[in-house]
C-alpha cells in the first residue's frame, strides 16, 4: 500500500520491521522502531510499516555473484510481503515541495511512479527470500487512477515470477469524516534470475490463508492470462479488423476533405477542433544515464525510466492540447532490455489517439552508445492517457502505415481502459 497522508495515530501505532530498497544507493536499509526511512536522493523522511516476517534480503546478489544454491524454497503467505509507506504531505513541507508540480496543488506523478516501482521491488524481495539472485521488474499492468481498491502485497507467484498489487490511498483531513480514500491501483510483475541473468531462479510458492488472499490469488491467475491476451493484441501480432480498417479509412478521407489551418504553437486547442497530422505531435529528447540512478544490480533503476517516460509523455500531451493535462492511466509496460550506466537514452513521444478530452501518448525509449548512434536498441514502449481540463482536443490523423497501426493500437487501448471510458462518460454527462 502507498499512502499519501499520515493518519492521526500513526506514530503511536506499533510498526514492524521494514526494509526499503533505495534506487539511488548500494543496498537496503532495515530499521525497527517506527521504521522511519530516509530517501537518499530527495531527502524527506517516510514512514514504513510492514507485517509478517520479511525474507532474506536480495541486496547480497549485487555484490556476491556466487553460485546459486538450489535448495528447497519454503512456502510463504501473502501477509509476509505486506508493506506500507506513508507520505505525510500535510505535516512535512519539504516532502510536499519535492512532490509538488510547479507551484500548483498537483502532484508530480512521475515521482510517484518511481516510488511505486521501488515499493513493488521491496515487496517482492520480502516474499522471495533468496540470496544471490537478481530481482527485475518484467512488466507493469495497466495503472489507473479511477479503479477500485486492491492491496499492497504479493498476490500471485509462479515458478520464477511474482505479481505485486499496490493500492494508492489519500487521507482527507478536511472531510467531515476523515478517512482513507482509494484512488489508484497498480500491478507489477517481477521475475527472479540467476546472477548471470541467463536462467530463471525459483521463488517461494504463495499460500493464501484467508478468503481475501485466495480471491486475490485467483485474480492473479486471471490477470496473467489477460496480460498475455493484451500482448497478443499488439498490431505487430494482430492485424486490423474490417471495422478498424474502415475507421482509419474514414478518418484519413475526412481529413483530406476538410483540411484545417496549420497548428499554431501554444494555441489553445479548445478553439480549433480540427485534425493534426500525427507526425507533427512528435517530441524528442535525450538523457544521460548516470550512476546515481542505478539500482542495486548496477543498471538504471526501472522507476527512474518510468519517471522520465511519464514526464516526456506529459510534455507531449501538453504541447498538443495547448495546456497541462491531468494524469488518467498508464497502459501495460514491458521492460525489454536493461539500460546500462553511461548510455544515452532517447525518448520519442507521439500523440497516437484522441477522443473527446482524452489524449493518449506513446513513448519509445531506446538506448544508444555514443560511439554507435545508429545502433539504438528499444528498451521500453510506454503508453499514457491524459485528460484535457478544458474539454475536447484536436484529433490526430496518421499519414503513414506505421502511424495508422499506432493509431489503431491507441484505439484498442482506449476501448479497454476503464479510466478513459469513465472520463468519456463524465464528459458526455456534463454536456447534457
Amino acid at each position: 500500500m502507498l499512502r499519501l497522508e499520515e493518519p492521526a495515530g500513526l506514530k503511536e501505532s506499533p510498526l514492524f520491521d521494514a526494509e526499503w530498497y533505495f534506487p539511488f544507493s548500494f543496498g537496503a536499509l532495515r530499521r525497527g522502531g517506527h521504521g522511519i526511512v530516509t530517501r537518499y536522493k530527495r531527502g524527506p523522511a517516510l514512514f514504513a510499516k510492514g507485517s509478517g516476517e520479511p525474507a532474506n534480503s536480495l541486496a547480497a546478489s549485487a555484490a556476491s555473484p556466487a553460485a546459486v544454491d538450489e535448495l528447497p524454497v519454503p512456502e510463504r503467505p501473502p501477509s509476509d510481503s505486506y508493506l506500507e509507506i506513508t507520505f505525510p504531505f500535510s505535516k512535512d513541507a519539504q516532502l510536499r515541495e519535492h512532490y509538488q508540480r510547479f507551484f500548483t496543488d498537483h502532484m508530480r506523478f512521475g515521482l510517484l511512479l518511481e516510488d511505486l516501482d521501488t515499493l513493488a521491488g521491496n515487496i517482492a524481495a520480502r516474499h522471495a527470500g533468496v540470496t544471490n539472485r537478481v530481482l527485475l521488474t518484467a512488466s507493469i499492468d495497466r495503472l489507473s487512477w479511477l479503479r477500485d481498491p486492491a492491496v499492497g502485497e504479493v498476490v500471485w507467484a509462479g515458478r520464477s515470477s511474482m505479481e505485486v498489487l499496490i493500492e494508492l490511498a489519500s487521507w482527507e483531513h478536511d472531510a467531515r469524516r476523515p478517512q482513507w480514500h482509494f484512488v489508484g491501483v497498480a500491478r507489477f510483475v517481477l521475475v527472479v534470475r540467476t546472477p548471470d541473468r541467463t536462467s530463471a531462479a525459483s521463488v517461494p510458492a504463495l499460500v493464501p490463508q484467508t478468503e481475501r488472499e485466495r480471491a486475490l490469488f485467483e485474480q492473479g491467475k486471471v490477470h496473467m492470462e489477460l496480460r498475455q491476451r493484451r500482448r497478443e493484441s499488439h498490431w505487430a501480432r494482430k492485424p486490423p479488423t474490417a471495422d478498424e480498417v474502415t475507421l482509419v479509412h474514414d478518418l484519413i478521407r475526412n481529413h483530406h476533405l476538410h483540411r484545417v489551418a496549420a497548428h499554431h504553437h501554444h494555441h489553445h486547442s479548445g478553439t480549433q477542433l480540427g485534425a493534426v497530422p500525427m507526425q507533427r505531435t512528435t517530441l524528442h529528447s535525450a538523457c544521460l544515464m548516470h550512476s546515481q540512478d542505478r539500482n542495486i544490480f548496477n543498471v538504471i533503476f526501472g522507476g527512474h525510466l518510468l519517471r522520465l517516460a511519464y514526464e516526456h509523455a506529459f510534455a507531449t500531451a501538453a504541447l498538443h492540447a495547448g495546456e497541462y493535462c491531468d494524469s488518467l492511466s498508464m497502459d501495460d509496460v514491458s521492460f525489454l532490455q536493461p539500460v546500462p550506466i553511461g548510455t544515452l537514452l532517447r525518448l520519442t513521444g507521439q500523440v497516437v489517439y484522441t477522443e473527446g478530452p482524452v489524449v493518449r501518448v506513446h513513448v519509445r525509449a531506446s538506448k544508444v552508445e555514443p560511439g554507435a548512434p545508429e545502433q539504438s536498441v528499444v528498451t521500453n514502449v510506454f503508453s499514457f492517457a491524459f485528460v484535457s481540463p478544458s474539454g475536447p482536443v484536436r484529433r490526430v490523423v496518421p499519414e503513414a502505415m506505421v502511424e495508422a497501426m499506432e493509431y489503431l493500437m491507441g484505439h484498442r487501448q482506449h476501448r479497454q481502459d476503464e479510466a478513459s471510458l469513465a472520463m468519456m462518460d463524465a464528459a458526455a454527462r456534463s454536456r447534457l
